[in-house]
């Protein structure tokens, strides 16, 4: 910095280097200049761990982010959604694990709040896919109809046979 006549002004940034220039040091964790060395290693014995307080992994508390009740959420509740496996209790574990994943990840212990949510979403969707599906079942056989295909499948004496009788069956059920 130059002095005149009381008043500091700053150092020109265009003006040539002094003798003792010297370039700034890179920013903390950026790779050292080309052909410049590093910083030296650490000491053999040093421990790789951080300081004492630090978080180890990326929680509040220090330990690794729990995501695993999210993912399987998530897995359960599209698998539960399928109108194919029509499982109630896929669907039922995955609005736990969906609504345990989502207690953790508020608190930090996980980190994919969002997949236990969707999780969580699917499962209830499967749920009620479920529920509407296993109802439409128990009054499609417990109907007038259903009884009708009971008895024609009971007397059915060849699959030609019990195949007129589903066929009999879903033309009623259509009506």
């Amino acid at each position: 910095m130059r002095q005149t006549e009381g008043m500091t002004t700053p150092p020109d940034p265009f003006a040539a280097p002094g003798p003792n220039h010297q370039p700034p040091p890179p920013p903390y964790g950026a790779p050292p200049p080309y052909g410049q060395p590093g910083p030296p290693p650490p000491p053999y014995g040093t421990p790789s761990q951080p300081p004492y307080g630090a978080p180890a992994w990326g929680t509040p508390d220090g330990g690794r982010p729990s995501n695993g009740l999210g993912v399987a959420a998530l897995v359960l509740g599209i698998v539960s959604i399928f109108p194919l496996f029509m499982f109630v209790i896929p669907a039922i574990l995955a609005i736990v694990f969906g609504a345990i994943g989502r207690s953790r990840a508020k608190r930090g212990q996980a980190t994919n709040g969002g997949v236990a949510l969707a999780g969580l979403l699917t499962g209830i969707a499967g749920l009620l896919i479920g529920i509407a599906f296993w109802t439409a079942g128990i009054l499609a056989f417990t109907s007038p109809a259903g009884q009708r295909f009971q008895d024609c499948q009971d007397r059915a004496t060849s699959t030609a046979a019990q195949d007129a009788c589903t066929q009999t069956f879903l033309d009623e059920l259509v009506k």
